[in-house]
């Protein structure tokens, strides 16, 4: 299945431009002020923790020496972990900004008239069922920590050989690479099924979402390589460059001049990364059949109230993917091609 043969990177490159060009200015300001808002508070953060690893290095040195007592490690320890909370907090809050603003680009896919602006994302935002999404994280954390658990464990025992070493840190990367492009629709799968997950594993959105990345995954890494690794790579070499003569010349005013555009840069092109995801779904979305990908996974009602465990109660069968199904989205993929 090739989305790029179906629809050529000129022709994506063109309805992206459609998308992202009106009304840009709208999108770009809480965008990017949500994302300098994001890394500097994270950035603060990291160095109020650092001091705490420094102040708890220090209270153990003093124990060693009968200068420093348990309780006083104990604070230290605390503050430790809760700033380490707050920083992953923190990085959920942005998640789901982030998220607010794919649902915004999707909302303007469908529906031409919206339009990207604080108001429009604010109001996605309110309206984000944020347990649910907080609990898909989490999955996928999870889904992918297990995948690559197996090549850590083994990597423990070969740590003495460095290319061993190396070549199961290699797979890792790919391992994880893989199986976040494979969840990487989950969120918006399960905006398009929300009313059915109500009671339900936010698991299954996870494997709806590996179904329909199945075949797909080379091509959403193909079009983000080109339309976004490859913009910030340029960008950042070329004001990179600058930051790094303002280095060898001692001409600070260069080097944080580099520094700055870079991150202006980025910052700046964060709507389009946000209308690359909703786009991707929406045109993959026109020749994948999105029910086939939940079938078999919700449970029926009757099985999450207990009334099908009751006495006298007929079994219920969940249904499962059949053969006509399967080769029925093969030929879709077929055609695809």
């Amino acid at each position: 299945m090739n989305i790029l043969s179906r629809v050529p990177l000129k022709a994506f490159t063109a309805k992206l431009k459609d998308l992202v060009k009106p009304g840009y200015t709208k999108a770009m300001w809480p965008t990017g002020g949500f994302f300098l808002i994001y890394i500097a508070l994270t950035a603060l953060l990291v160095y109020v923790d650092l001091s705490f690893v420094s102040t708890l290095y220090m209270n153990l040195m003093m124990l060693m020496y009968g200068m420093a007592s348990t309780s006083g490690i104990l604070l230290a320890l605390l503050e430790l972990l809760g700033v380490f909370a707050l920083i992953l907090a923190l990085g959920f809050w942005f998640n789901f900004i982030s998220t607010a603003v794919v649902f915004t680009y999707q909302d303007r896919l469908q529906h031409p008239d919206v339009v990207v602006s604080p108001s429009t994302i604010w109001k996605n935002f309110k309206h984000l069922r944020k347990n649910q999404l907080w609990r898909i994280s989490l999955y996928t954390g999870l889904f992918i920590f297990l995948w690559t658990l197996p090549l850590t464990i083994v990597g423990s025992f070969v740590s003495k050989y460095t290319w061993a070493v190396y070549t199961i840190r290699i797979l890792n990367y790919l391992i994880i690479i893989w199986k976040s492009y494979e969840y990487s629709q989950a969120t918006l799968l399960y905006r398009e099924k929300q009313p059915s997950f109500l009671g339900q594993s936010m698991r299954h959105a996870l494997t709806a979402s590996r179904r329909f990345m199945g075949g797909l995954k080379f091509n959403f890494l193909l079009l983000q390589i080109v339309l976004v690794l490859l913009p910030i790579v340029v960008w950042s070499a070329i004001f990179g460059g600058v930051a790094y003569y303002g280095i060898y010349t001692a001409t600070y005013f260069f080097m944080y001049l580099g520094y700055a555009l870079i991150a202006l840069g980025i910052t700046a092109y964060l709507p389009v990364i946000y209308a690359i995801s909703a786009l991707f779904y929406e045109e993959a979305k026109k020749h994948i059949k999105v029910d086939a990908d939940f079938i078999g996974l919700f449970k029926p009602v009757e099985v999450l109230t207990g009334e099908a465990f009751q006495y006298g109660h007929e079994p219920v069968v969940e249904e499962k993917p059949t053969k006509k199904a399967k080769k029925g989205k093969a030929q879709a993929a077929k055609q695809f091609r």
